[in-house]
């Protein structure tokens, strides 16, 4: 597959003059995400990569329609196609998983509704582990990966519904909404699952007797004993650790836009016009990324007010935030635990996840007009320089 060495710089971060109420750096550097290499997966169908292994360089990924589960070199070749669709000795039944991923020990980790499965490299089944869920979820490919972190020499994963999903789907009466947690967490060893992380008491979800539907998702991802935890309309990173996921620290965002909307009442029907507000309209961070010890990305959407909505959406090219409203979604670098100012923009397509080394892969946008075979990923890095 034929490498491309394209140089694509968006705009740049300043880091300036102190500002103790804003949190910036005062380092003087500029911070520029440059496209450093690409690929495609040449298949019939869509790819959905969803996690890369360090150690034997290669992405883990699921082919839209066919089902298959794909190993793929850096350069885009398939290595090993997999379908573990139907019933059986080792299959998945009738379900897509939810997450896939790599595992300990080389383990490939398929997240079900119900179900953890963990498989070797040859994809001989080592862990079939049920657990209840308040709901089930099917989905066409693959939503994340499933995180883990070890305790005591053993994994520990995090499981569950809301760890893809808005936290809304799970709410019907007040008590579902007060006793809402983030997180179950698996313990495959012993097969117990419970609950974790409960919303902080200054949340914004328990400041109103409201639900913020579509906006009650989170991202988060496992360093070492921490867990940092982004919601969808919190103004701080918070950090847990994972011993007691007691609170450890919050680390302040601050967006150069940010609209809001009014929470909803419980029961509010899913097709009810003000739904419209919070689903598309109102600002959300949308992912948190560890691009390495030292640098974290946040991705945002600034919103957008209802007359820009109206203008916006049209018969023809419904709204949506990704091909709508792309103008609308930022990021931010937080280094060292303090945010730089200035923001950037993101590239087109949709990030997938972290590389590590400040590196992130993008899945590129098709085109529309063309029936293409093959899916595009690119590589960029988050690049500094003195100003």
């Amino acid at each position: 597959m034929k490498y491309k060495y394209l140089l694509f710089t968006f705009f740049t971060i300043f880091s300036c003059g102190k500002k103790e109420a804003n949190n910036v750096s005062t380092d003087g550097l500029s911070y520029e995400l440059v496209k450093i290499d690409s690929f495609a997966v040449d298949n019939f169908t869509r790819v959905q990569i969803t996690d890369y292994s360090d150690s034997e360089n290669i992405f883990l990924g699921f082919s839209e329609v066919q089902n298959d589960v794909l190993e793929i070199s850096p350069s885009g070749e398939i290595q090993k196609r997999v379908n573990l669709s139907g019933d059986g000795p080792g299959k998945l039944g009738r379900w897509n998983p939810l997450g896939l991923s790599f595992g300990p020990e080389g383990k490939r980790v398929f997240q079900l509704p119900f179900q953890l499965l963990t498989y070797d490299k040859d994809y001989n089944q080592i862990e079939n582990i049920r657990f209840i869920s308040p709901l089930p979820v099917r989905a066409n490919l693959p939503l994340g990966k499933t995180a883990y972190f070890i305790e005591n020499g053993k994994p520990q994963y995090l499981v569950g519904p809301s760890t893809f999903l808005s936290a809304h789907l799970l709410i019907y009466n007040e008590q579902g909404r007060d006793t809402l947690q983030n997180f179950m967490l698996l313990s495959p060893e012993t097969g117990s699952i419970r609950s974790i992380v409960p919303y902080e008491p200054n949340s914004y979800y328990k400041k109103t007797e409201n639900i913020y539907m579509n906006l009650m998702h989170k991202s988060f991802f496992v360093d070492g004993k921490k867990l940092v935890v982004l919601q969808n309309l919190a103004e701080s990173i918070q950090i847990y650790n994972t011993v007691d996921f007691s609170l450890e620290k919050e680390i302040p965002i601050e967006h150069s836009e940010f609209i809001k909307f009014d929470p909803l009442p419980i029961g509010t029907a899913m097709d009810d016009p003000r739904t419209k507000e919070l689903s598309s309209m109102a600002g959300r961070n949308q992912s948190i990324y560890n691009l390495s010890e030292d640098i974290w990305l946040v991705n945002y959407y600034q919103g957008v007010t209802r007359s820009e909505y109206e203008s916006r959406n049209t018969e023809e090219k419904p709204f949506s935030i990704r091909d709508s409203a792309n103008d609308k979604i930022k990021m931010l670098v937080i280094k060292k635990g303090v945010q730089l100012s200035g923001e950037i923009s993101p590239p087109e397509g949709k990030i997938s996840f972290s590389l590590g080394k400040n590196r992130i892969l993008v899945q590129e946008n098709s085109d529309e007009d063309v029936e293409e075979e093959f899916t595009r990923y690119s590589i960029y890095e988050l690049k500094e320089s003195k100003q």
